[in-house]
């Protein structure tokens, strides 16, 4: 269960708007959070990292 910025209460997953306050539908937040979760996971590394791999594999096959 996620906590609700606005009112504090437990809330459905982050996607989701609070229940008590409907607070969260906001696509902009929704948004915001993902890349927030993305950043701190290093997630964007390792998509970089499969493009460059790939692009690799790519040339190798050209040549």
């Amino acid at each position: 269960m996620a906590t609700c910025k606005k009112c504090g209460a437990d809330k459905r997953r982050w996607p989701r708007s609070c229940q008590r306050c409907g607070s969260g539908s906001d696509r902009m937040d929704v948004a915001a959070d993902a890349a927030d979760v993305a950043v701190q996971s290093g997630l964007f590394g390792w998509i970089w990292r499969g493009v460059v791999s790939m692009v690799r594999l790519v040339l190798r096959a050209l040549n």
